[in-house]
């Protein structure tokens, strides 16, 4: 095992989960700032990015930092990273209204469309932050480990989940947590994380390149929580919620799980495939 990228690691990991604390700390000093967009929140964000960043130029590492596109060959996970959760929210919905947990709300088209295209030009930028923090740096440095993909997929998947945990817990004002405790709420996003993780890790290690995450996240920041979090155009009960929520609902989960593992295998595959072409031409 490499001493130097595990020192570095833990290094990034301890900044990372310090990170929005720190952020809480100096909001505790600053007054009149506005909800959701405070000096803390902002450090809490880049800080992790900032970390990655200074922790490649110090050991001049960016062999696998997948800040190259490579559009050439990956037309199909471009496009994948734009229908995943919509196709999984259209899923979500549709069964929650089917069974009479779902209503919507009376709005105009280009009022959903207008927010969503919003949510998505914020969501590009605010996530090229945060996936060239856990994909770009976190998830190639614990798989040069050589530890198995399932550590993998829960050490990643856990420091993305507890760097929110000043997120959830400060951050967010009360009215986010009327069905859930702020705690109940952390531990159910330590869950739904891990999993959701899978299709983030292996979308990266298919492309070869972080650009394909980040617009799969600015996605899920744009269709559906705008659609039903943040614009409140469609409505769940209370269980309708608990199962059908495109983005916390156990179905949801599953099926992002789901996705995830299906991107596991098509890239074993393609690593047998290759490998094997490479054997037959050395022959």
């Amino acid at each position: 095992m490499n001493k130097r990228i595990l020192r570095n690691l833990i290094i990034f990991i301890i900044i990372t989960l310090a990170s929005g604390w720190i952020g809480v700390f100096i909001d505790s000093f600053l007054i009149d700032q506005p909800q959701g967009n405070s000096l803390g929140m902002g450090l809490w964000l880049i800080l992790p990015f900032l970390t990655a960043l200074i922790l490649r130029i110090s050991c001049k590492d960016w062999k696998d930092c997948g800040i190259k596109p490579y559009f050439k060959g990956n037309a199909k996970w471009y496009a994948s990273s734009l229908i995943i959760y919509p196709f999984v929210t259209i899923v979500c919905i549709g069964l929650a209204a089917a069974f009479g947990y779902a209503k919507m709300a009376e709005f105009e088209m280009h009022t959903f469309l207008s927010l969503a295209v919003f949510s998505t030009a914020g969501g590009l930028v605010k996530n090229i932050f945060e996936e060239f923090s856990w994909r770009g740096y976190l998830t190639p440095k614990i798989i040069e480990l050589k530890i198995n993909d399932w550590l993998v997929y829960i050490i990643s998947g856990l420091v993305w989940a507890l760097w929110h945990t000043p997120y959830y817990l400060v951050f967010l004002p009360d009215n986010y947590f009327e069905s859930m405790t702020r705690i109940g709420f952390l531990l159910s996003a330590c869950a739904i994380m891990i999993c959701w993780t899978v299709m983030y890790v292996e979308l990266y290690r298919l492309a070869k390149s972080v650009w394909p995450c980040v617009l799969m996240h600015a996605i899920e920041d744009a269709f559906p929580n705008v659609l039903v979090i943040t614009g409140g155009f469609i409505y769940l009960t209370r269980i309708g919620d608990v199962w059908f929520n495109p983005i916390t609902g156990i179905i949801a989960t599953v099926l992002f799980l789901s996705i995830g593992l299906l991107l596991r295998a098509i890239r074993i595959k393609k690593s047998i495939t290759e490998t094997n072409s490479e054997l037959l031409a050395k022959i």
